[in-house]
């Protein structure tokens, strides 16, 4: 073969797709940099398997590179994936000024892809993947015989590239240290594999070219079996990725973001862009990419959780809570919780809740804000790569969510759970929200952590549903009435627009009006009254005290409960952005789990 077309290019690229697919538990298992947290191998095999499923040939070509495109930037994931992805949309861009190319263009082609590879990351590491693509395009330009067909030179050019992978692990200290070849590099030489099979089937594929020493001596290594010890710590917590629609440059924000986090990755093809980054403050890198574009799509993984699920479990049961859930953070590593974050839209762009956008500036913005901010559920993507992440080290997930009608999420999570495993995974309907949510998710995590048997743990949690109570003080109904939340107001809003209500929820979930009045202190005095007729009726347990923006007024209330009820309350904490751009700044609420069912919400 003489030349490359755009149809070969596309079997190429789908072969390479494919081999890495293939080897994505072993990529898994020598995961050790730049953290350990063993998802190397699935971040490329999920690029890959959207490259496979958006790939359609076409007699139109552009229709296939366009579609090829859109897969690499959405389909990109952590540091690995994020250099393939612009690796191969440099591919792209060159081959869409050419219908074919010659052995010479074939070669310029792989050196600009490997050229913008390598600018993409803010700073370099030898004895990466970038290193092996460096030695492999090298050889290509060093190597080059005329004569020579295209197969056999990239034949040839396999075997420096292997080399240059061996010698990864001597140009790293922690690839010295963990005996293992760089993961995002051994990726790039099964890519290779398939990418070279596609021309010449006598080619080698499923890693039969070279003997290796474990792990990787078999297919079926699993991501938990690591033969290394991995103890370093996590400089940084959140591997974090933004696509947008650019408004400058993508150097331009790589610049703006550079103190704020390591492992810094921009690609991207002029219109869109895509940042990889590990951080501590998510939410501030999102501030200053929606200073530079429109934010269309996030993904923010905690690293920490993920080297705890894989070295340090405590239990067998792997508890799932969306970010409706108003509990300390804290919490969330004391019991090991997984969090799903709710989707927020504010003007053109998203956010993840609780991630992305924090307590401290979303209730400023909800006020000067003309549109009321909408929200949506996490994506079945999402869903089902946490499940599936969670069952590889796990023996059940129990997963607890909002209230049914007030969102989407648990019927999304439920038929996750169907198609993946619905024995092991527990989807479970809290039919409330916030801190009373938050309550029936500490009794639950409590059980976990002590080591009940998941049909204890189960009934337990089935048990706590009907005994919680929620009651929020609302400074003003405007939000919920454009957001759509209290349905039974339809027709009086005119005459409660200036009215403070008191707002709950009944047995199914549904919100509800309790009480209204004109002035904040009724409200206090209203709802305390309220909250003392539940407790000499049905003793409180436990409560918690929560707050939209406001920390003094939720003080009074905490004094007259200890008042009441002779206990502190469990926690106080802010109210989640998902749940409080319904009640707007200075709501207060008190949520309650009660020592018997509460018959209250079932009126």
């Amino acid at each position: 073969m003489q030349f490359l077309n755009h149809q070969t290019l596309f079997r190429m690229i789908l072969a390479g797709a494919n081999e890495i697919i293939a080897r994505e538990k072993e990529l898994n298992a020598i995961n050790v940099f730049p953290v350990p947290d063993g998802d190397t191998g699935s971040n490329l095999a999920h690029l890959m398997r959207m490259l496979v499923r958006e790939m359609k040939w076409s007699d139109t070509s552009s229709e296939m590179l366009e579609s090829m495109r859109r897969a690499c930037l959405r389909g990109s994931r952590g540091n690995s994936g994020m250099i393939f992805s612009q690796f191969i949309l440099s591919m792209c861009r060159y081959m869409a000024a050419r219908p074919e190319l010659k052995k010479a263009q074939f070669i310029e082609m792989c050196e600009q892809s490997v050229a913008m590879s390598r600018r993409s990351v803010h700073e370099p590491k030898e004895g990466t993947v970038l290193s092996v693509m460096d030695d492999w395009v090298n050889v290509l330009q060093t190597a080059f015989a005329p004569s020579e067909g295209l197969a056999d030179m990239l034949q040839r050019s396999f075997a420096e590239a292997c080399i240059s992978l061996e010698n990864t692990k001597h140009q790293l200290d922690v690839l010295r240290k963990h005996n293992v070849v760089d993961a995002g590099a051994r990726g790039f030489i099964h890519f290779l594999q398939g990418f070279i099979a596609s021309l010449d089937d006598t080619f080698p594929v499923a890693g039969k070219v070279f003997e290796e020493p474990e792990p990787f001596a078999s297919s079926g290594v699993a991501v938990h079996s690591h033969s290394h010890e991995v103890t370093d710590s996590l400089a940084y917590r959140y591997c974090t990725e933004f696509l947008f629609d650019i408004r400058t440059n993508l150097e331009e924000v790589k610049e703006h973001i550079a103190t704020m986090g390591t492992s810094i990755v921009a690609v991207g093809d002029g219109h869109q862009g895509k940042i990889h980054i590990h951080t501590n403050v998510p939410a501030q890198v999102a501030e200053v990419i929606q200073n530079h574009g429109w934010i269309v799509y996030q993904k923010v993984e905690d690293m920490k959780r993920q080297k705890d699920m894989i070295y340090n479990r405590q239990a067998s049961i792997a508890l799932v809570i969306d970010s409706a859930c108003d509990i300390p953070e804290t919490w969330l590593d004391d019991y090991q919780i997984h969090r799903i974050p709710l989707h927020l839209q504010l003007g053109r762009s998203t956010y993840l809740d609780k991630v992305t956008l924090q307590l401290d500036t979303f209730y400023d913005k909800l006020e000067w804000m003309t549109e009321q901010p909408t929200t949506s559920q996490p994506a079945q993507e999402t869903i089902t790569l946490l499940y599936e992440q969670l069952l590889t080290h796990y023996d059940h997930i129990i997963s607890i969510h909002l209230s049914k009608p007030l969102s989407g999420t648990y019927d999304a999570c439920r038929q996750a759970a169907e198609r993946i495993d619905s024995d092991r995974i527990h989807v479970v309907d809290s039919r409330t929200l916030s801190g009373a949510y938050g309550l029936i998710v500490h009794q639950t995590a409590e059980a976990v952590k002590a080591g009940k048997p998941i049909d204890e743990v189960l009934d337990l949690l089935t048990s706590s549903i009907p005994r919680t109570e929620i009651l929020v003080s609302v400074p003003t109904l405007k939000h919920m009435i454009r957001g759509g939340r209290v349905s039974p107001l339809q027709g009086k809003i005119g005459r409660w627009l200036n009215m403070k209500p008191i707002v709950s929820v009944n047995q199914e979930g549904q919100s509800i009006l309790y009480g209204k009045t004109f002035y904040k202190q009724s409200n206090l005095g209203k709802m305390l009254k309220m909250i003392s007729l539940i407790h000499r009726r049905n003793p409180i347990q436990r409560y918690v005290i929560l707050h939209a923006g406001a920390e003094a007024d939720s003080t009074r209330y905490v004094e007259e409960m200890v008042r009441m009820t002779g206990q502190n309350p469990l926690y106080i904490t802010g109210v989640a952005p998902v749940i409080g751009l319904h009640a707007g700044k200075g709501a207060v609420s008190v949520a309650m789990m009660l020592s018997s069912e509460n018959t209250r919400r079932n009126t």
